[in-house]
């Protein structure tokens, strides 16, 4: 039998199942009225399985009902027999005096609406669960107390559900203020800062069926890793918290980080990611996230008193299933930096290939021919020499341990001109240096899957290389979730999964033809496992062939198996072209420590070299800047530079060009799906600043109105004059980039026809504008995916609301703001999860401020004088009146303010809609959350009639609402959130454009501007505000929320556009400034250097021999520093 529950899965525990015999039945009534009737019920016999007699299913029962007997199954000698006593029942039937519903649609989904904002439901079913667990002696006491909130915090019910005397929870801790449950609930959502200096890093994984505990500690400088790891086979919540265990959790945090009771070593920190299961029920169940942080309050207060009263505190929060696989990766990344990817003594017994190569030999030739720059079939160590001074990075590093060996070569008698193929594969199977610096520089990605989603996830190669994300909503799970698969599996539901699989990476834009080497985890490890091919390299022909032998001899039984091993399968099929090559990888060695690559080293690595990076002072000495030749391609078609110029390989199209010139303008195309965006960006390097010199539309589409039309030189001359490039002498050459979105995306990534079509066109495209402006013109083009582009969003709105001049509408502050900016300025690493309870007495010495502000990613000259300003009375501190009062005077600080509480973006198109969360410090890692429902789907699926019925608008809040609750878009985010595309074109019709407004005026407003649509109302209109209305009430805090609306920004006398075309140079202008600092110093020093010699020469007389330019080019150069400072930091760098 199939039984439907209303609501989550979570609301239909707990459950009791009763097997009851029917014994006699009325048979089929009429209509009664009112009054007192009754009826008389018949005996049944020969009871079957489905409650019948003599139409039973079951040969058995038919047999019994024949002889007037029968035993029902699944009992223990229970009879219904013939001779059962006739029994009669009354009935009374009367009018139904119950409440009725409230008249017509309108209502209804106002009833709805109503019950949905108060967690109704939620509340009252957890309120029941608790009543039934317990069973007290006094249950209406017990709801009483329940309901009114003297059983949790803040009238929400922890899961012990006991009731004290006193009528307080004795194991839920002390209730919260407001101010501390704000800061809970946003640690949720937002990542936290976990890497310390000169402590291990305590990280647990609540998976959905273990709890995973990982200690992570840096030694000697950086150079070794220190990592303790252990599970235990007990989920946090089924294992801890509903039974409310505090006492065993602190013990087993005690036991697997083996803590010692020294009290001075500092609070006891610890950061819990929740993941799997964990990571569903704490973003959809507001009780179930708010019994967890109880519970750990519990635990925290345990760990102190067992630890001698040391601090103790643990970080809840929850990555989202994007952010996991991309932290999967950054562990994979410095897993083969820093150990061999293939272990030779691991591969005994075990043949790799018909030669027996660790890598194959299409991978080692590729990496040759980088090394081979003159084509000869040979390098030597003079050549490679030239290769690592004008390389960067891996390039540089394999240069440089070839060059070593080519030169031993030489060294030791061997004085044949170079080094062949033939000996640099030799080389490589005795070098592990060489291995090492080989699988460093073809490692491309990952690729893994999982229950309920597969992700691929791509590194972009060049000098500033880009992270891209791929994920598509289909997982081994689902088959047997949604009964696709019976026991045994058929042929016809293996061939209708592949479909199925094959239709969603379609539908999810998954790139086709890539190649590189890839490294399979998670679920895509354990299937290739089970083919018996791990632990290797293989190329994408073995992988197939493997995974297809299994499958034939798989059980039939084995519903699991099919199902991941054929996802795999179809994944690289689909995704991968046959000179691509995989290893499938779990468990990692360097030395004699043991790696496993998890979301929890990825979140360690990439916080630690963040820190490094910004801490790092010794970098700024290490040499002369240089631009790297790879940031600008020769002459020609850029595709025609691979060794299948016919043939454009996917891979190469994530390759994310470098743009952000410092000394001249960045020409960059937005080529969407109906037009072609054009923006000049220009580096103001005095101020630190980007502008915009131009920005306007192409207002035709790129494919169908410019090369399906063949039109060339339309398109050229429409380039030539949206960029205003003159013609004539100038720059020796002219370098355009774009990137493809939306329409234009899907067709590069997936009709190889259509792709070789575009790049022919844009290579004619490139000779007539050169031809125009008599100076070579490179078009450098690639595609950023739908999590990038989302990225690059985030990260220029990011910068535009920091900037002290630009045009946001603002009354007065909000108190929260306030108090959440002077919080971040009291903290020493800016990190939210650290902020101090807000006092009015406690004061921040505004010495101290600025380096808080860099952390912020604030240089404004124009904030850290307010903040002086602020400080009224002259004595260097500042405290929190002086800051509340100087906010609402001072447009820096409003600034400041808004810079520290900007938490993310919401946008919404015609076929999706995302939110994006960040954390306060620059640069921090963002969580991206998507769900497949746009303004679009109402109209494409015709659900709206004309007129739009009330019914019909109902159906599409609650086909939004089930979209939020299946992508796991989170409740209650607290913050500043800029709504862009189709979220500020709705807030544009409400009339809530370019201010701040808080979650509660814009909900009053967009309810508004619904009601006062005509009845005949555009439907995108109705969808578009229906939708950003739901969005809206689903995801935000009523009372910790503003939301500002707003596309085109004015700022630094500059108009700008918050796209991702933006994000894209602000990422790379500011990723470039160490660059420019340190190529400034070395001016001046230079400069410096050579004033100081001449004045030498000009009081002592002495003839000395400069190795030095001459004093009139000295001149020349000093106007250097003018051009390339970037603060006021150069000054004292200079000094």
């Amino acid at each position: 039998a199939v039984f439907f529950f209303h609501g989550a899965a979570s609301a239909a525990y707990p459950m009791q199942v009763d097997v009851l015999v029917p014994a006699a039945t009325s048979g089929q009534l009429g209509p009664l009225g009112s009054g007192e009737h009754r009826l008389d019920l018949h005996p049944l016999t020969g009871v079957g399985p489905a409650g019948t007699s003599s139409g039973s299913r079951d040969p058995a029962a038919a047999t019994a009902a024949a002889t007037g007997s029968a035993e029902c199954p699944g009992t223990t000698g229970t009879t219904v027999t013939a001779e059962t006593t006739a029994m009669h029942v009354k009935l009374r039937v009367q009018e139904a005096t119950c409440l009725a519903m409230p008249d017509g649609p309108p209502a209804i989904a106002a009833a709805q609406r109503y019950m949905d904002d108060h967690n109704l439901k939620d509340r009252l079913t957890h309120v029941l669960m608790n009543l039934l667990r317990e069973r007290p002696d006094d249950p209406m006491k017990f709801l009483s107390a329940a309901l009114c909130g003297d059983c949790g915090v803040d009238g929400k019910l922890t899961l012990d559900g006991k009731v004290s005397p006193d009528g307080k929870s004795p194991s839920s801790p002390s209730p919260r203020t407001e101010e501390e449950k704000g800061i809970l609930r946003e640690s949720i959502h937002v990542l936290p800062s976990c890497v310390r200096r000169g402590a291990p890093t305590r990280l647990l994984d609540f998976g959905s069926g273990e709890t995973g505990f990982y200690s992570y500690e840096m030694l000697d400088d950086g150079r070794r890793l220190k990592v303790k790891s252990s599970k235990r086979k007990e989920a946090f919540f089924a294992s801890f918290v509903e039974p409310w265990r505090p006492d065993a959790f602190c013990k087993a945090l005690t036991e697997e980080f083996e803590l010692q009771a020294d009290t001075s070593s500092g609070a006891l920190v610890f950061f819990a990611g929740a993941t799997g299961m964990h990571r569903e029920m704490l973003m959809s169940d507001s009780n179930g996230a708010e019994c967890a942080q109880n519970f750990l309050c519990e635990v925290q207060q345990c760990l102190s008193s067992r630890f001698g009263g040391r601090e103790a505190k643990i970080w809840l929060f929850v990555p989202s299933g994007l952010l996991e696989a991309q932290l999967e990766l950054y562990a994979t990344e410095w897993l083969v930096q820093h150990a061999k990817l293939v272990e030779r003594s691991a591969l005994e017994g075990r043949n790799l290939n018909d030669s027996g190569e660790i890598f194959p030999g299409m991978l080692v030739r590729d990496v040759f021919q980088q090394l081979d720059k003159n084509g000869n079939g040979r390098f030597t160590a003079l050549d490679l020499k030239s290769i690592a001074a004008n390389s960067n990075g891996k390039a540089k590093k394999l240069a440089g341990i070839a060059s070593e060996l080519a030169s031993h070569k030489e060294k030791n008698g061997d004085r044949s001109d170079g080094m062949t193929l033939h000996d640099f594969e030799t080389s490589l199977e005795t070098s592990d240096d060489l291995q090492m610096a080989v699988q460093d520089i073809i490692f491309s990605g990952t690729l893994s899957a999982g229950g309920g989603s597969c992700q691929m996830a791509m590194m972009g190669d060049g000098t500033m290389p880009s992270l891209q994300l791929f994920t598509a909503p289909i997982g081994n799970r689902l088959p047997l979730v949604e009964g696709e698969f019976s026991k045994p599996v058929l042929a016809q539901e293996r061939e209708t999964w592949r479909g199925r699989i094959r239709a969603e990476l379609s539908r999810a834009n998954f790139p086709q033809g890539v190649r590189g080497l890839y490294v399979g985890i998670a679920a895509a490890f354990h299937a290739v496992k089970a083919v018996g091919l791990d632990g290797r390299v293989i190329d994408k022909k073995t992988v197939v062939a493997g995974l297809a032998d299994t499958l034939e001899k798989l059980d039939p039984e084995d519903q699991r198996s099919i199902s991941n091993l054929t996802l795999v399968q179809e994944l690289i099929q689909w995704t991968f072209d046959e000179a691509a090559c995989f290893v499938f990888k779990r468990n990692w060695k360097i030395n004699a420590d043991e790696f496993v690559a998890t979301w929890s080293l990825g979140l360690f690595i990439q916080q630690y070299q963040a820190l490094s990076t910004f801490e790092s002072t010794s970098s700024r000495r290490s040499g002369r800047w240089k631009m790297a030749r790879s940031r600008v391609l020769p002459p020609g078609p850029w595709w025609q530079q691979s060794t299948s110029p016919s043939c454009i390989s996917a891979d190469r199209l994530f390759e994310m060009p470098f743009i952000a010139w410092p000394l001249a303008p960045s020409y960059l195309l937005d080529i969407g799906s109906g037009e072609v965006g054009a923006y000049v960006y220009e580096a103001d390097l005095l101020n630190g600043r980007v502008k915009v010199t131009r920005h306007t539309k192409i207002q035709d589409s790129f494919y169908e109105g410019f090369v399906v039309k063949d039109r060339v030189e339309d398109f050229a001359t429409s380039i030539v004059q949206a960029f205003g490039i003159e013609p004539g002498l100038g720059r020796r050459h002219e370098v355009i980039a774009g990137g493809t979105t939306g329409l234009h995306r899907e067709i590069l990534l997936s009709d190889q026809e259509k792709r070789d079509q575009i790049f022919r066109f844009i290579g004619r495209v490139e000779e007539a504008i050169t031809k125009q402006l008599g100076r070579t013109t490179v078009i450098r083009i690639f595609v950023p995916s739908g999590e990038l582009e989302a990225q690059f969003e985030l990260r220029g709105v990011e910068w535009l609301i920091g900037q002290a001049s630009v045009d946001v509408s603002v009354g007065t502050v909000e108190r929260w703001m306030i108090d959440k900016a002077f919080g971040l300025l009291l903290t020493a690493d800016s990190s939210p999860n650290n902020l101090p309870d807000v006092d009015q007495t406690t004061s921040v010495e505004v010495e101290w401020v600025d380096a808080r502000l860099k952390a912020l990613g604030i240089h404004e000259a124009e904030v850290q004088a307010a903040l002086r300003r602020a400080d009224s009375d002259a004595n260097r501190i500042l405290d929190h009146e002086e800051f509340s009062l100087a906010v609402n005077a001072e447009c820096a600080l409003q600034a400041m303010v808004r810079r520290c509480c900007f938490s993310g973006t919401i946008s919404a198109g015609g076929g999706s809609s995302q939110l994006t969360l960040t954390g306060c410090v620059r640069n921090g890692m963002a969580q991206m959350f998507s769900m497949p429902i746009g303004n679009r789907v109402p109209i494409v699926g015709r659900l709206f009639s004309t007129p739009a019925t009330w019914e019909e608008r109902a159906d599409w809040v609650e086909r939004i609402r089930e979209g939020l609750r299946s992508s796991q878009f989170p409740k209650g985010v607290q913050g500043l959130f800029v709504g862009i595309s189709a979220m500020y074109h709705a807030a544009k019709v409400a009339g809530v454009i370019e201010r701040i407004v808080t979650k509660r005026e814009a909900m009053k407003a967009f309810a508004d501007a619904l009601a006062q649509l005509d009845a005949n109302a555009d439907h995108r209109s109705i969808a578009n505000l229906t939708l950003a209305q739901e969005i809206i009430r689903w995801v935000f805090d009523d009372d910790y929320s503003c939301m500002l609306f707003k596309r085109n920004w004015h700022a630094n006398g500059t108009e700008y556009v918050a796209s991702w075309t933006l994000g894209w140079y602000v990422t790379q202008f500011e990723g470039d400034a160490e660059v420019r600092e340190r190529s400034s110093c070395n001016i001046q020093r230079i400069s410096r250097g050579m004033r100081v010699r001449s004045q030498l020469r000009k009081f002592s007389g002495a003839r000395l021999e400069p190795d030095m330019p001459a004093q009139p080019r000295a001149v020349r150069a000093t106007s250097g520093p003018a051009a390339l400072q970037t603060g006021p930091s150069l000054t004292a760098a200079a000094s």
